[in-house]
């Protein structure tokens, strides 16, 4: 069973925020146990540079598209051992082929080089993100890709993030608990209940650059059985009462934190979960009228605190910058500029880079005076809040 909610922001007048109280039928949430925190799940932008003979290749992957919609899918065996299904379809209208490897799904565009945007799509599988770790991941996958088409990753862009944490709680929480001690930004709520029993809570909804999902994880576990491996890091013998708190960060709230690269991830990881369980969304006692002043319910301390031990050195805050979303990054910037100039020189006949920055120089020297550009600068640094030393 759903249940729609609706969150009043907590940016909101206090005298809106106080939550809905039970007082007499919430549970008690007194018990409770860590178990573990980590990366559940990664989607990363690649920026693949293809072989020569990518025209070649890509002929050849598009003969295997149309095999896979007539057999509902291609079987192929790899060098590597890592066999995949070409499946029929692909993502968006960006990447036409998808590759769906045990540990990972591959989506790869035409493009024998990347431009603006990354030309390879990556999802990679909880079970290689707990079990073998990122950077194993990505050695696999740098394998395949030369395998695929003589690929070479230039960079890697993350997209979409969700961290989470686990605890075993005596009891469980319930839709009472929550809904009487949450303290939320965000305007939307939704519960799934079976017999009345919480299952799931989400804040936000799923198309959010920032979601929150509260839910049963032993019953997603030991349905089927085919994640019981998480027995193992969970180190225990039963699924039962086993809770997992996940946020899943999409890439215009990543943006906004400066996280675009792996290693910003390892550096911003326990500062963007600080975040998240603080400002974003928390569990606190109903004992003030304003929200912010209310007591951290004992069980949220706990999960404020899981990635602090778990990524020791790395920056305990991040800053959230709302105006990023929109503008592009230095890296965008100079991947276009690239692209525009291999674009440039092959016009005029020019094969080296050298000969390419130096005719590109004249030419813009002889458009614009080094007084328009200098005050261009400072009109787009004023639109951007970039611009330093007072505006001088």
């Amino acid at each position: 069973m759903e249940l729609l909610l609706s969150d009043t922001p907590a940016a909101e007048s206090s005298s809106r925020m106080l939550p809905v109280t039970h007082p007499a039928s919430t549970p008690l949430v007194e018990e409770f146990q860590f178990l573990l925190c980590g990366i559940d799940s990664l989607d990363l932008g690649l920026y693949v540079v293809w072989g020569s003979d990518w025209k070649r290749r890509l002929q050849s992957l598009d003969k295997k598209k149309q095999q896979a919609r007539k057999n509902g899918g291609l079987y192929i065996a790899m060098p590597s051992g890592r066999n995949c299904v070409f499946k029929p379809g692909g993502k968006g209208e960006n990447y036409r082929f998808h590759l769906q490897f045990d540990a990972y799904n591959l989506f790869i565009g035409k493009a024998a080089k990347p431009g603006t945007s990354p030309n390879v799509y990556l999802s990679i599988s909880a079970k290689v993100l707990w079990q073998n770790g990122i950077e194993t991941a990505l050695s696999w996958i740098a394998e395949d890709l030369k395998v695929i088409g003589g690929g070479t990753i230039q960079r890697v862009q993350i997209s979409r993030l969700d961290l989470c944490a686990d605890f075993h709680v005596p009891g469980g929480l319930s839709h009472e608990f929550i809904l009487s001690h949450k303290v939320t930004r965000n305007d939307k709520g939704k519960l799934f209940l079976d017999k009345n029993e919480l299952q799931t809570y989400y804040a936000a909804d799923a198309k959010s650059p920032i979601q929150l999902r509260l839910y049963n994880k032993g019953v997603e576990v030991k349905q089927g059985g085919v994640k019981l491996w998480f027995l193992d890091l969970w180190q225990r013998e039963s699924t039962d009462d086993i809770w997992r708190v996940e946020f899943q960060v999409r890439r215009p709230a990543l943006k906004q934190f400066g996280i675009n690269s792996l290693d910003d991830l390892k550096e911003k990881q326990a500062g963007l979960w600080g975040y998240l369980t603080t400002k974003w969304f928390s569990l606190r006692l109903p004992d003030n009228n304003k929200a912010e002043r209310k007591t951290i319910h004992p069980f949220w301390s706990a999960v404020q605190e899981c990635f602090k031990n778990d990524t020791p050195g790395t920056d305990s805050q991040v800053h959230r910058d709302y105006g990023t979303s929109g503008t592009a990054s230095p890296e965008w910037h100079l991947s276009h500029i690239d692209g525009c100039l291999s674009s440039f020189a092959a016009i005029l006949g020019i094969t080296t880079r050298l000969d390419a920055l130096q005719e590109l120089q004249i030419r813009l020297t002889k458009r614009n005076n080094a007084s328009d550009f200098e005050t261009a600068c400072r009109k787009k640094a004023i639109q951007l809040g970039t611009v330093s030393g007072g505006g001088r």
